[in-house]
């Protein structure tokens, strides 16, 4: 399908104007988006957005889920990068990236803009409908950067994507093993890197605790590891693995401190279910774990 899109280095006014309208919440904005939508106006357009300089995201606004602009993707998951920024640069050596579930990259880009020591990305995406517009994003970072068309786990495999009931994103798919299946399945542990800083983030859809038993002599040897990873209710609920179980495994390996992104708590306790110790209802949650 790449050879059929179209690349624009600027969004279309018609997509502009919407999105104003609904950041601004100005009436008949949903009618002319809806109007848009029937007339075909997004189809195969993907909008090349300068994040920083020298780093650009193709994003693809014909997928209803990514009509983003500029302001979207620098706005993307403020709480998380922020928090990841903040730890990764209470170090000056060099830093790895390991992007597990990358998607369009879009969390290392913003990453790599913001960290000097970042010399390096290795990005993990099993999926057919996002490797190739990764793989422009990660390419075009001034760092070292390698994109693997493979799912991260505990096995070395093969696997195929499933879809849940309850969201019909290409985001919310996960991983199954599967002996015939689509794409491969690695463990972080085969990339075999050498002592040294990493920031790993995990977004898997419930296959988190499979990455990190994958990934034991990696986190284990490495000199300060920062791990990123998400607590979804319903993903919990269909995996039957309470969050709290995936911090754990990392704590197994080595001393961590876990943040909650969100709100900011610093004293979870491994031993009570992750949800009853938040303040409020979240829809989605960061935890950010830190090497000590």
């Amino acid at each position: 399908m790449a050879e059929d899109l179209i690349f624009l280095d600027r969004p279309p006014l018609l997509f502009k104007i919407d999105k104003f309208m609904m950041r601004h919440r100005i009436r008949g904005a949903w009618r002319l988006f809806e109007s848009l939508k029937r007339r075909g106006y997004f189809e195969k357009k993907v909008i090349r957005y300068e994040i920083a300089r020298g780093i650009s995201a193709h994003i693809p606004i014909y997928r209803p889920e990514r009509r983003w602009d500029r302001y979207d993707l620098l706005h993307y998951e403020p709480e998380l990068i922020e928090l990841l920024v903040r730890e990764a640069e209470a170090s000056d050596a060099p830093l790895t990236i390991i992007d597990c579930g990358a998607d369009l990259g879009l969390v290392s880009m913003l990453l790599t803009a913001r960290l000097k020591r970042a010399l390096r990305v290795i990005a993990f995406e099993p999926s057919e409908d996002e490797i190739s517009l990764l793989r422009k994003n990660i390419g075009g970072l001034p760092v070292a950067s390698e994109v693997i068309q493979a799912a991260v786990g505990d096995y070395t495999g093969r696997g195929e994507l499933r879809r849940p009931e309850y969201d019909a994103y290409n985001q919310a798919r996960y991983v199954e093993p599967a002996a015939d299946g689509s794409f491969e399945v690695r463990t972080l542990d085969s990339l075999g890197l050498a002592e040294q800083d990493l920031l790993i983030k995990i977004d898997v859809e419930g296959g988190e605790k499979a990455v990190i038993r994958g990934a034991k002599k990696t986190i284990a040897n490495a000199h300060r590891v920062i791990v990123a990873t998400e607590a979804h209710p319903l993903v919990a609920a269909r995996t039957g693995i309470d969050p709290i179980s995936v911090l754990g495994e990392l704590a197994a390996i080595r001393p961590f401190r876990f943040i909650v992104c969100e709100t900011g708590q610093t004293n979870l306790d491994l031993s009570r279910p992750f949800f009853e110790q938040l303040p409020e209802k979240f829809s989605n949650i960061n935890v950010v774990a830190v090497s000590i």
